[in-house]
């Protein structure tokens, strides 16, 4: 499977197709097709990678690729200071730690597969196959660490759900910085933003999008009336207006 597409309709406008996957084939698929492509990355290194090669498969099929709008997953964590917002973090990812959930998670890449049927002490299932109607890349990615340090199932759930730092945390001008840096850099045309609290989200509003407003990174409002407006993706062309065309460059050829 390649990932899912979603289809969002803005009032009185074109759907707009957002693509999710991260396999050769979703990769590809999103570049025939996304307009916007939902991704994950755990670094901005890995960020330009992906960004650099979904625009390139884009061009390549005769697209263009600012047409396409790279918006990866990302968690935000806000303090008033780095260091604060560092343990803010891992409280939160602490808190939020639930084997038998995350067990169940394990699942998903793996198109839901029922992980509490073997033994969480023995190695790791062989189950691969599994994910022939989910996410490959990704459940590959999941035996790979298992095998390659001999872990058991229940070892490679803990190494999972364990707290990680994510790039998206310290004080308001930092979460600021790190943001215009993967925009300017070219590794992400927007964001899908990750926060658990409304309380979390309120200070992001807050306190980190008017920086990033003052820098002109963010808009201070909204010029269009759809999404598809909002996101600078132009109305494709239907099949019967480029019959037509075509037609028209045809004639103007022989005549």
């Amino acid at each position: 499977m390649v990932g899912p597409l979603n289809v969002s309709r803005s009032p009185q406008g074109q759907p707009v197709i957002f693509q999710a996957g991260d396999s050769e084939q979703g990769r590809d698929l999103g570049a025939s097709i996304g307009e916007g492509i939902f991704t994950h990355a755990a670094s901005i290194e890995a960020g330009q990678a992906f960004y650099r090669d979904i625009k390139s498969r884009a061009a390549a099929k005769g697209r263009d690729p600012d047409h396409i709008i790279v918006m990866p997953g990302i968690t935000v964590f806000v303090g008033d200071t780095d260091e604060q917002a560092r343990e803010t973090e891992r409280e939160l990812q602490l808190a939020d730690q639930d084997f038998d959930r995350s067990l169940a998670e394990l699942g998903r890449p793996f198109a839901w597969h029922d992980f509490r049927q073997y033994d969480l002490d023995a190695p790791f299932p062989d189950v691969l196959h599994a994910a022939e109607r989910g996410f490959r890349t990704q459940a590959e990615k999941i035996v790979k660490l298992a095998r390659d340090r001999d872990f058991t199932l229940r070892q490679t759930v803990e190494f999972l759900s364990a707290p990680r730092p994510t790039p998206f945390t310290g004080s308001p001008r930092t979460v600021a910085d790190i943001l215009q840096r993967w925009f300017a850099e070219r590794a992400l045309d927007g964001a899908n933003i990750h926060i658990g609290h409304p309380a979390r989200f309120r200070r992001f509003l807050d306190e980190v999008v008017p920086i990033l407003r003052e820098r002109g990174i963010v808009r201070a409002e909204y010029q269009a009336g759809t999404l598809r407006g909002n996101l600078g993706i132009p109305v494709p062309e239907n099949r019967y207006t480029r019959a037509r065309r075509a037609a028209g460059q045809e004639l103007a050829a022989r005549s």
